[in-house]
């Protein structure tokens, strides 16, 4: 399988590296900067590409790994090199299916994806919509074989995107949000910088671990660490008094309602 990479930047540099070493799968890039793609195809084997007809030529799979308003910059160079044996994959948000299907002039299947940041170490969680009557099985197993080594795949309606989005996508910026403000609270209290920091990590880290390998409900797992008249139980009753789990299930709508905006509707 050969897979062209439309820009090489954080996401799509971080999808690259997960592919070094596989078998069977050969890389091409291309990139505004040529020093860092060079720095890539060094660290790789990634084979750079002079231009965009060059490389959509040269690929089986044509991944879109460009900012969203990049991509009308993109289709006249492709559009050329397209044939209906090939596919495009798009990492960029708030592009729809029509979107995509429009930029290809309907010539060849698209895929319409969404990565979320921890795909860059490999743990990430990456949505994939199959909704294109045109892609063949071989196409469908090929992208699921791209995004697997970056963490888990889940193949959803284009109608779940705009959730997928709010929930998963902008997750990791919540988590960092939420050890950011554990970590000054133990600074507050008292604990060095460094160590509230290494502390505070490591408990999302263990916490994380645990709900992913326990059977148990996550209701359970906090009951475990609640004790009557304790210090956890008068923490989390303050939460439920100042409405703190209702104001983050107000804050993912606002981001539903924003990801809803970017793609111009796309849950209609």
């Amino acid at each position: 399988m050969n897979v062209g990479f439309i820009g090489t930047g954080n996401m799509g540099g971080a999808i690259i590296g997960t592919l070094t070493g596989a078998k069977d799968i050969t890389v091409f890039g291309l990139n505004q900067t040529p020093h860092k793609l060079e720095a890539l195809a060094r660290e790789t084997g990634l084979i750079p590409c002079g231009g965009i007809g060059e490389l959509t030529s040269r690929s089986d799979l044509i991944v879109l790994a460009v900012k969203p308003q990049q991509a009308g910059a993109v289709w006249p160079d492709m559009l050329p090199a397209l044939t209906p044996d090939k596919c495009l994959v798009s990492l960029a948000a708030g592009l729809t299916q029509s979107d995509l299907r429009h930029g290809v002039d309907n010539i060849c299947p698209v895929v319409r994806t969404m990565p979320n940041s921890p795909a860059m170490i490999g743990e990430g969680v990456t949505a994939v919509c199959f909704d294109d009557p045109a892609l063949t099985k071989a196409q469908k197993r090929a992208v699921l074989d791209l995004f697997r080594p970056s963490g888990d795949v889940h193949v959803l309606p284009e109608r779940s995107f705009d959730a997928f989005t709010a929930v998963v996508g902008s997750g990791p910026a919540f988590i960092f949000y939420l050890i950011e403000a554990m970590i000054e609270s133990g600074v507050e209290l008292g604990l060095e910088r460094e160590s509230s920091s290494r502390m505070v990590k490591k408990l999302f880290r263990g916490a994380s671990l645990m709900a992913e390998r326990s059977d148990r409900h996550i209701s359970l797992l906090r009951e475990m660490s609640v004790a009557p008249a304790g210090t956890t139980i008068a923490a989390l009753a303050h939460f439920d008094r100042t409405a703190v789990r209702g104001n983050i299930m107000d804050a993912i709508r606002v981001a539903f309602n924003r990801s809803v905006e970017m793609g111009g509707g796309s849950m209609s």
